[in-house]
């Protein structure tokens, strides 16, 4: 409790240095190449915003940049996808990942010299971060972990790698909808009887500091990625994809034991000779966290204005490493149910006005989130149940649903202890998180 309580702390001192970074001109876009396993940032600083003339304000721009840029990075980090349940801001939440470990991390990576646009109103700097180092974070094995050796077999033969095919749209197991797969540090493998096949710890730790579980492509030019799966792969095509996140694929049970039935093929794990196809956009476009420029700042300053104008209870906004994010706490609903109860509809009201000011084309996460009662499997489908009921009601409210995603976590992520009255009521809530993206003008 006192690692999330210091790190919430430290988010709202973060918060309060972007808000003032950012009417001095600084913005931060952070992109992964899933491919070449980088993170590549561009930091840029309007100097007209700042007040700084060039080339004379050089050495003052260049130190501005230098000062805040690991600030703004790590921000945007939070949102690298880890696995098929968190994001890399989860786990610094947590403490599984120690922030000061991060922080070094960014601190040390590549950074470029800087650059001025032409018309001398912008200075900009990139820095590059390996994936594989933050793979490394997580990294606490010593030695591969023992593959299971089923008590079935199926014929097979030694391979030299294993190339999945996860292109399109697969079946989303467990639920009636197809989504394409998507890229993570350490995604596992399932078979369609949901045994494991394959995660991290089954991994040498050296090759997965150095190399990660997986490449990642978009190209079926095996000669590009031979290194890694060598000249006789198995090739198999995922029947569905598994994860909250939809990180994970699903292979055939057949799959499944062609490469656990004998001791050469169980190799392949511990050395991570696996390459994953990708739709082209599963690998492009991978910006990280919200883009907190101009646009960003207009916005939670007009919901800011909007929300106080009519103060409600129970409720906060903030600025988050998710980006801008309203907390509805202690919703009430018919007890075990999702019916919403008469008193909640004036807080649903001013929920739904504050958010149509993000623009007519921002998207909106809507999360449901219980308190821990001890029945994980009920509590889960109940705070799906209630942030699709508070989806329809913004719905109700002018806000197209094409824009509003809904997901659930239960009682999985507290934000109190679930011993006191007080603090269920906290866990019982609903966030609304804000994508302003689609709004910008390029």
């Amino acid at each position: 409790m006192l690692k999330k309580t210091l790190f919430c702390a430290w988010l709202l001192v973060l918060a309060t240095a972007l808000a003032v970074t950012q009417e001095n001109g600084l913005s931060v876009d952070a992109t992964t190449n899933w491919e070449k396993q980088l993170i590549h940032s561009i930091i840029s600083l309007d100097t007209r915003q700042a007040g700084i003339e060039l080339p004379s304000g050089r050495s003052a721009a260049l130190q501005i940049l230098q000062m805040e840029s690991p600030t703004l990075l790590k921000d945007s980090f939070f949102s690298l996808q880890i696995d098929s349940l968190h994001q890399l801001g989860h786990y610094i939440e947590d403490g599984t990942v120690p922030l000061s470990e991060l922080n070094t991390l960014v601190e040390e990576s590549t950074c470029a010299p800087p650059w001025f646009s032409r018309e001398l109103d912008r200075i900009s700097m990139t820095r590059t971060v390996p994936l594989p180092g933050i793979a490394g974070l997580f990294i606490r094995h010593t030695a591969p972990q023992p593959v299971p050796v089923p008590l079935a077999e199926a014929p097979t033969k030694p391979f030299t790698g294993i190339l999945v095919d996860a292109r399109g749209r697969l079946p989303v197991h467990g639920e009636y909808t197809r989504e394409s797969i998507r890229p993570a540090l350490f995604p596992r493998i399932w078979d369609t009887g949901m045994d494991l096949v394959y995660e991290k710890n089954m991994v040498d730790p050296r090759t997965a500091r150095d190399h990660g579980l997986v490449h990642y492509t978009t190209t079926t030019d095996e000669q590009s990625y031979r290194n890694r799966i060598g000249n006789d792969p198995l090739r198999i095509t995922a029947r569905g994809v598994f994860g909250r996140y939809r990180t994970d694929p699903v292979i055939s049970r057949e799959d499944y034991l062609k490469i656990v039935s004998i001791p050469e093929n169980r190799t392949l794990l511990a050395e991570g000779r696996i390459v994953i196809l990708c739709d082209p956009e599963a690998l492009e476009n991978t910006r990280l966290g919200p883009v907190k420029d101009r646009n960003y700042y207009v916005v939670r300053r007009d919901i800011e204005r909007k929300l106080a104008a009519t103060p409600v209870q129970r409720m906060d906004f903030s600025d988050s490493w998710q980006g801008l994010k309203i907390t509805m706490y202690d919703i009430r609903f018919v007890a075990d149910t999702a019916q919403i109860l008469e008193s909640e509809r004036g807080r649903i009201d001013i929920v739904a006005d504050a958010l149509l000011l993000a623009g007519e084309n921002a998207s909106f996460v809507v999360e449901g989130h219980t308190a821990n009662v001890g029945k994980p499997a009920g509590e889960l489908n109940l705070s799906i149940e209630r942030a699709r009921k508070i989806g329809e009601e913004l719905t109700r409210r002018g806000i197209d649903p094409g824009r509003i995603r809904i997901a659930g976590y239960g009682g999985t992520r507290p934000v109190a202890p679930n011993t006191t009255d007080e603090g269920r009521a906290l866990n019982r809530r609903v966030e609304i998180t804000i994508d302003i993206e689609n709004n910008r003008q390029d």
